[in-house]
């Protein structure tokens, strides 16, 4: 295939070239019009791109479902993928559309990304986790260890096995060899790869999940490669499965997908066949750099390699200033107008991607350098070093599906012990649930999350006075009986 070729695009550019005049769908009619600011900004050419996906072009012989097969099938080709899908909902709803015909049990890291929790209220399936280890020194989840995948796959014979690859923070697991025993135990290796789009195109960074052995990939081309936000690939190796993926989006996607970010993920692979490489090796030397630049200041903490595989992420903290990652955020957003990806309460992440300059990147060593000076002048001391001793997995009395669908009631956390989960319960950092729907909170978890609560750790999922959600009708363990 030529790879130089964009199908999709040039299909939809051709259309927009001819000044059809519109009787369909959108209302916009392919042009601001009224929307006189809309077109200021955003210009008349994307409003041209912008047409019903149910229009045909055939003086110009383009039949867009063609041209999208065609797409989806060169990019399938450059990620070394049998089948390769477009996405217009992210890598959430490629993870939707993988996991919604699962109907045994799947097993799943703690901290999985929402997506997966909420792929799997969608599914048959039934969740069944592996605990969260943390390093003790930056309290960053670690993904599970290889022995402990093999004790749960031989116990619990699951139908699917969800790994993410890379963590937010950049940690990898050892793939590979997660990929072989999942094939030993006839279990289906789906990852999730939204910030691991990139690896294709380096050899300094870890191997793809395709690469070492998954059945599929759903990646976030727009979080590292440049695509538009919302835009995302899922990349195939098992026929049998993709099958059902295709019947799963025909349920979950929109019959009215954008065909401008469609038409952009075509172009961005045809950009990435051609410089791809050359781009992405840019990105991780730039990365390289600013992470060697940020270590060498005072009192600046950059996460070691064995915790970050890619060197386009850059995790890093000022907590031997004082400062926790929230503030450091805000002091960047604020004073320099600097946007992080993220921040938690030690560390803050900064994204180096194929849009960075040398001059990017050198803005934000200079303007972390002088947070740095400002912050020791004043002399504050460091952060504690807390510990992340989570407590055990609660006991599920449903499944995150039934869980999730119960009718629900606000109760003050201190008086949840028993009482089963309408909701997640997720201390940030780290980002790993206490308690899902469907899941009975234990004494323990109550006590950890009010540890937590008067620490000011954020708790996501707490309501207004320290209120969480609980099922109305407890089962066995009823509290209130209609």
């Amino acid at each position: 295939m030529n790879q130089n070729e964009a199908p999709f695009w040039e299909a939809l550019t051709a259309y927009a070239r001819v000044g059809v005049l519109p009787f369909h769908t959108p209302g916009h009619k392919l042009r601001p019009g009224a929307f006189a600011r809309l077109g200021e900004v955003l210009g008349e050419g994307l409003f041209a791109l912008d047409p019903s996906d149910m229009v045909e072009a055939p003086e110009l012989d383009h039949d867009f479902l063609k041209a999208l097969a065609q797409a989806e099938e060169l990019a399938a080709e450059l990620f070394g993928a049998r089948r390769s899908l477009f996405l217009v909902n992210g890598t959430t709803g490629g993870l939707h559309y993988l996991l919604m015909p699962v109907k045994g049990s799947v097993l799943i890291p703690r901290f999985s990304h929402q997506a997966v929790y909420s792929a799997l209220v969608l599914a048959q399936g039934r969740a069944v986790y592996l605990p969260a280890a943390f390093d003790s020194q930056w309290l960053i989840p670690l993904p599970p260890a290889v022995e402990e995948v093999a004790q749960a796959l031989a116990r619990e014979q699951p139908e699917a096995l969800v790994l993410t690859h890379p963590t937010y923070y950049g940690t990898v697991s050892s793939l590979a060899e997660l990929a072989q025993l999942a094939k030993r135990y006839g279990t289906l290796l789906f990852v999730d790869e939204a910030h691991g789009g990139h690896f294709r195109f380096s050899p300094a960074l870890p191997a793809t999940g395709l690469e070492c052995g998954a059945d599929a990939v759903v990646q976030s081309t727009h979080k590292t490669l440049g695509a538009l936000t919302q835009s995302s690939m899922l990349h195939c190796n098992n026929d049998f499965w993709y099958a059902k993926v295709v019947q799963a989006r025909q349920v979950l996607q929109t019959t009215s997908p954008s065909l401008v970010l469609l038409a952009v993920l075509d172009e961005v692979r045809r950009v990435l066949a051609l410089q791809g490489r050359e781009l992405v090796e840019r990105a991780v030397e730039l990365g390289r750099r600013c992470a060697r630049e940020l270590a060498a200041l005072p009192n600046v903490e950059v996460v070691p390699e064995h915790l970050n595989a890619d060197p386009t992420r850059i995790v890093f903290s000022l907590r031997e200033l004082g400062l926790t990652g929230k503030e450091v955020e805000r002091i960047l957003r604020v004073d320099y107008n600097i946007q992080v990806e993220l921040s938690d309460y030690y560390h803050v992440l900064a994204l180096i991607s194929v849009g960075d300059t040398p001059e990017s990147a050198a803005r934000l060593v200079q303007a972390v350098g002088d947070v740095v000076a400002r912050r020791a002048h004043l002399g504050r001391e460091p952060l504690p070093r807390y510990k992340v001793e989570f407590p055990d997995l609660p006991p599920a009395a449903l499944s995150l599906r039934e869980g999730f669908f119960q009718d629900k009631e606000e109760i003050p956390l201190a008086e949840a012990a028993g009482r089963i989960s309408g909701g997640f319960l997720t201390p940030y950092p780290p980002g790993v649930p206490l308690i899902v729907p469907g899941e009975v909170f234990t004494p323990e978890i109550v006590e950890y999350a009010l540890w937590c609560a008067g620490l000011g750790w954020s708790l996501r999922g707490m309501a207004a006075e320290q209120k969480v959600l609980v099922l109305k009708e407890n089962g066995s363990l009823c509290r209130t009986v209609r």
